[in-house]
Order: C-alpha cells, then sequence, then structure tokens
C-alpha cells in the first residue's frame, strides 16, 4: 500500500515534503483522511517523527472529535517509548509497561521514580510529563516534581537540569508550569523571577481549564495536606508553587491573591481542615497575614471552626501578635469542650498542633482528653501513647513516662485498658516497656548510666523486642566486647521475629521500618536495612519517620551526601520535629568531620 501511495504523493501537499516536522498538523489532520492510504502514509511519517510530534497527537487523541483520527492518534501516542536510551535498568523496568497500568500502579511508580538514588528517576519523570496520554498522570507526575522545590534549596540544581530534559520543548500546561518554575528558579534578578511566575500562572489558568481530574477512589498517597488524588489537591500544590515563585520575586500582593484563589477552592468545597493546613503553611513561609482572608471564617460565633482557629492562632503567633493568638486558642479548645465535637476532632487537633511546632497548645488537648472520666478507653489509650512519644520527642522524658504510668499503672487506670490498647495497635508490654524507656532516657539525661542501665533491662523484660531499647543498651555497650557478646544475641532475636512479622505482613511498612532503624543504629547487615527502608517509604510515600530511618542507613554506609538529602526532605516533612532537625544537624556535622 505505502510504495503505491509513493508513486501519487505529489498530489498530497506536505506528506512527501522533504521536512516533515514543519508539517505535524497537517500530517495529524490526515490521520483522519477519508482514503486509507493518505491515513497509513501520514501514521507512518507521524511514527517516524515520535516525540516531535507529541504535542499535536496528544492534542488529536485528546480533543478531536474525529474518532478514526483520535484514535490513530492515541495509538501513535502509546508508542512513544518513556524510557530513554540513558536510562537504568531499573528506571527501564519501572516504566515497563507503564501506559497500561492502572491509575493507583501509575502514582506508585512515579513515586519510586522520584526517590531513587542519584535523582536517576527525575527526567523520566519529566518524560511522563511531556509524553503520558493522560492529562491526570501528566499532571500529578508535575505536580510531584514542582512540588520538590522551595527557594534556596541547594540539592535542586541538578533536578531543574533533569526536568528541563525530560519535558523537552513540550508545550502541554503541567510541563509549560515546570518550565516556569525552573526558569524562576535559575533567574538572577527579580524582574525575571516576575517574568517567570507570570510564565508559571498562565500554565496554571491553562490547566484549569482541561480536564485533569483522574478517577475516583485514587489511594492517599503522601502527607493528608498534600495528597495528589485528583485536580483539585494537584492544584493545591502548583499553587503553593506559585506562591513562593511570586515571593521569590517580590511581589507580596501577587502572593497573597494566589493565597485568596488558594482558599478559594477549599472554601468551594468546604474543607475547613484543608484550608486550616494551608494557612499554617503559609505562615511557616513567609505569609502570617494570609490570615487576614480569613477573618469571615473566623468571625466571632459558634458555628467557627476550632482547626481554622487554631490555625489562625499559629499565625497571629509567627506575626507576633500573642495577645489575638492566645484569644483564638482559647477559643478553638473552648468550641472543642462543646458536646457536639468528638474526641476524635480533639485528637486531630492534638496531632496537627503537634506538627505545627504548638507544643503546649497539642499537650493542652491531649490532657483533655486523658482528664475526661467520659473519655472512652479506645481515645483514652490512643492519646496517652501519641502524646508520650511527642513528649519524648521535645526530650520531656519524665512527663512521656509519667502519662504512660498513669494509663498502665496508675490510681486512674481505667477498666479496660489493656483491651483498648490492643484494639489501638498497641501491645500492652510494649506500653510498658516504652513507659521504661523514657524513664532511662531521663536517667541517662541526668547523668545515671547505672540508672539507666536498669531500666533499659527492665524495658526489655517487659518487651524483648523494643527496637529502641535494644539500640540504646548496644550504645551504653559501647566498644566493650564483653558487654556487646551479651547483647547481640538479643539484637538477633529481635531481628528474627522482625523478619517473622514481615513475611506475614508484606504489605505493612512498619516491619520494613523497624528492620531498617534496628540494623542503621547497632551491627548488621546495612545494604538490606537500606534496602528495607526504601521498602517502607513506596509503601508509605514520604513518610518523614521512614524518610529518617533511610537517612540513618544511609549515614551507616558512610553516605553522608545522601543522608543529608534524605534528612533534609524528612524535615521539609515536619519542619517543627525536633529529632528529626536533631538528626540533620547531626549529620550535617559528620559529614564536615568525615
Amino acid at each position: 500500500m505505502i510504495a503505491c501511495v509513493a508513486g501519487w504523493a505529489w498530489w498530497l501537499p506536505g506528506i512527501a515534503a522533504a521536512s516533515p516536522e514543519a508539517d505535524i498538523p497537517s500530517l495529524v489532520a490526515r490521520l483522519g483522511d477519508e482514503r486509507p492510504a493518505v491515513r497509513e502514509l501520514a501514521t507512518e511519517r507521524l511514527a517516524d517523527l515520535g516525540a516531535a510530534a507529541a504535542d499535536e497527537l496528544l492534542q488529536a487523541a485528546e480533543s478531536s472529535d474525529d474518532l478514526e483520527l483520535a484514535l490513530r492518534a492515541r495509538w501513535l501516542v502509546d508508542r512513544l517509548p518513556l524510557s530513554g536510551p540513558t536510562d537504568s535498568p531499573r528506571v527501564s523496568e519501572i516504566l515497563g509497561r507503564f501506559p497500561k497500568l492502572d491509575v493507583a500502579e501509575r502514582i506508585r511508580r512515579m513515586h519510586t521514580l522520584l526517590r531513587l538514588d542519584d535523582d536517576a528517576g527525575i527526567e523520566p519523570l519529566g518524560r511522563i510529563v511531556r509524553l503520558e496520554r493522560s492529562t491526570a498522570t501528566a499532571t500529578i507526575a508535575a505536580a510531584l516534581l514542582a512540588r520538590e522545590w522551595v527557594p534556596g534549596d541547594r540539592f535542586w540544581p541538578p533536578l531543574a537540569t533533569a526536568i528541563e530534559a525530560g519535558i523537552g520543548p513540550s508545550r502541554r500546561a503541567p510541563a509549560a508550569f515546570l518550565r516556569g518554575l525552573v526558569r524562576g528558579s535559575r533567574a538572577a534578578s527579580a524582574e525575571e523571577r516576575k517574568s517567570a511566575a507570570d510564565d508559571a500562572a498562565e500554565a496554571l489558568a491553562a490547566l484549569a481549564r482541561t480536564d485533569a481530574a483522574g478517577p475516583s477512589g485514587l489511594p492517599d498517597i503522601g502527607d493528608p495536606d498534600e495528597a495528589l488524588v485528583d485536580a483539585a489537591a494537584t492544584e493545591r500544590i502548583f499553587r503553593r508553587c506559585l506562591i513562593l515563585m511570586r515571593l521569590a520575586a517580590g511581589q507580596r500582593d501577587e502572593a497573597l491573591v494566589e493565597v485568596g484563589r488558594l482558599f478559594a477552592a477549599t472554601r468551594q468545597g468546604d474543607e475547613q481542615d484543608i484550608a486550616a493546613v494551608d494557612l499554617v503553611w503559609l505562615a511557616d513561609n513567609g505569609l502570617p497575614e494570609a490570615v487576614e482572608l480569613l477573618a469571615d471564617q473566623l468571625a466571632d460565633d459558634a458555628d467557627a471552626d476550632p482547626l481554622l482557629a487554631y490555625a489562625a492562632a499559629v499565625a497571629h503567633r509567627r506575626l507576633g501578635d500573642e495577645v489575638a493568638a492566645g484569644t483564638l486558642a482559647a477559643r478553638a479548645h473552648a468550641a472543642l469542650d462543646g458536646g457536639d465535637s468528638p474526641a476524635s476532632s480533639r485528637l486531630q487537633a492534638a496531632v496537627l498542633l503537634a506538627r505545627w511546632g504548638a507544643v503546649e497548645w497539642s499537650l493542652a488537648e491531649h490532657a483533655a482528653i486523658i482528664d475526661d472520666a467520659e473519655t472512652s478507653v479506645g481515645m483514652l489509650a490512643l492519646s496517652a501513647t501519641i502524646s508520650a512519644e511527642f513528649l519524648n520527642e521535645q526530650d520531656r522524658c519524665v512527663e512521656a513516662a509519667a502519662v504512660l504510668r498513669r494509663l498502665i499503672d496508675g490510681p486512674g487506670r481505667r477498666e479496660g485498658i489493656d483491651q483498648a490498647l490492643m484494639q489501638v495497635a498497641r501491645d500492652p508490654n510494649g506500653v510498658r516497656s516504652r513507659m521504661l524507656y523514657f524513664e532511662a532516657r531521663a536517667a541517662a539525661a541526668a547523668g545515671d548510666p547505672d540508672g539507666e542501665r536498669k531500666l533499659l533491662e527492665e524495658s526489655l523484660e517487659a518487651h524483648e523486642q523494643d527496637v529502641d531499647t535494644l539500640i540504646a543498651i548496644h550504645r551504653l555497650a559501647g566498644r566493650d566486647e564483653a558487654r556487646l557478646t551479651e547483647v547481640r544475641p538479643r539484637i538477633a532475636k529481635a531481628i528474627a521475629t522482625i523478619r517473622d512479622t514481615i513475611a506475614a505482613l508484606p504489605d505493612d511498612a512498619t516491619g520494613y521500618n523497624e528492620y531498617a532503624w534496628l540494623v542503621s543504629n547497632t551491627e548488621g547487615d546495612v545494604a538490606e536495612a537500606t534496602s528495607f527502608a526504601k521498602r517502607s517509604l513506596a509503601l508509605s510515600f514520604d513518610s518523614a519517620g521512614f524518610l529518617d530511618t533511610l537517612a540513618h542507613c544511609q549515614a551507616a554506609a558512610g553516605d553522608f551526601t545522601r543522608a543529608i538529602r534524605t534528612q533534609s526532605l524528612a524535615v521539609r516533612r515536619e519542619p517543627h520535629n525536633r529529632m528529626l532537625r536533631q538528626n540533620l544537624e547531626r549529620f550535617e556535622a559528620a559529614a564536615t568531620t568525615r
């Protein structure tokens, strides 16, 4: 058939042109020609052009009313290889059959690409933005990449270069947004940064006009405030990024305009919790005055959302207005005292306040749950164990231990608490072990190594698998071979038990994380521990705690460059987490020393 066409192609303008790249739109249009030979020849020429024709083919595949043309365009797009000639075997494996996978699996694979060592998956993610036929998938890939940027990030420049190579000349809106972001991040002047932000804003407006929403029922793929599951959620990532670009360009007023759009989207969806999280994010990133844009929602009435009021209190504290902050916090606390507020709402507030760095407000909400005789034993168990771990994170170990002792031993011990602990996945013996571990930490801080050792032994008697206790005993042994000989069998036994747990629950991230944490802080196969840490992150994308574990594995292997990068990501996820910041400082100091 093709040979026949070549004989009479002289009267098909553009088809036989020496440089068909110049006439790609005409070639695409001929995919729907009524003459089969013309359709076949156009298909062949476009297939030869490959990625150069991607923009026109994607547009035709997504929007053409001509079924023949659309189907051929889709066939050609699906033939465009996502893999590149320089990709590692691991990248090629991840991209294998990518277009044929369901959405959830595509998202998981994109997460894996994002966190491959040496940024090996960044350019391939950019190719997904450029070549993936699904606009929703391309948009999520772009959001994942955009979310990696913050002003002044030392790890961003190589990512920017890889993103640029991946998206190429693509004119798709998600690619255009990334191009503006990359250009702005490199700009030397405020005027250049303003121009780049304008380009990104134009791309975001174009994206809003497309149907980029993915199917419903997608998994939660990140923290509750940044789950990339639909068009609204990805737009929040782009909008936040644009706000930072405006601030970097010195455009504070324009940044507040974007903040208004960010809040408007959550108001339309009646998502007060998301608005609260966004407000604290803005306060942390230099725009605490954004609280004024929510004045109407913070009017002094009984219907005001307590979580939003707490977020406003955090913003006013960042502004230095302690009076307003205290007033709003008291109002939020009182609102949660109301009869219509379930204890679960109070616990949610306590957990978020901890993440926001509002330590005393968080502990006050936990105390309100724990001190209330009407609180269910299940909620009591959950709040007490969470607050104790938070106090430990703040190095308030005596208080942490006291909370748990009251729960399991104190005069206020409630009937059925052991069963309640089991129901919220807390082994009563494990809780007792944690209590003794916290007391051991307090003894260490007081300069009492003998008391610390005694309490650690009691902790292991209560629960011999407590990983932190085993790590502490190993640390106390130091280089004393006699003591190490005693502790090594205990660690080996714990590792064997964790392996059994992993075998029984292969899709549970906790076991992988516990194994990696124990080995990286004591002895064992660090390479396997690193592999397990990565597996835990594949199952729980960008968990700050699991990133912390991976960073410890990398440090244990002597790779402080990667450890610092990974720990920086953990700190970015939870910027007010005291222990995460201390670990980052420790890795940086170790890297400098080495």
